[in-house]
């Protein structure tokens, strides 16, 4: 089930791979096709910027598939990575 804590753990995973490619938020997001505002939230793992009342992130399979590429590995490779 998807929840807060695994939220928390894509995003944990996402930000340790960004940075071990030496990609900053910004060029990730530009290469994947989404913003710097919706990476930045997937990191947090939170589906709003507000932190009271923000649910959890959800991102969608295209958003995955598009993070993924430009990191250089699989979806299936990066929930394993983020221990899901």
């Amino acid at each position: 089930m998807w929840n807060e804590k695994t939220a928390e753990q894509l995003g944990a995973a996402l930000r340790r791979l960004r940075n071990d490619s030496g990609l900053s938020q910004e060029s990730l997001a530009y290469q994947a096709g989404i913003t710097k505002n919706q990476l930045q939230l997937i990191e947090a793992g939170r589906s709003t910027g507000r932190k009271e009342g923000a649910g959890p992130s959800n991102p969608r399979m295209a958003t995955l598939v598009g993070l993924s590429g430009v990191l250089g590995i699989s979806v299936a490779q990066l929930m394993t990575e983020s221990g899901l």
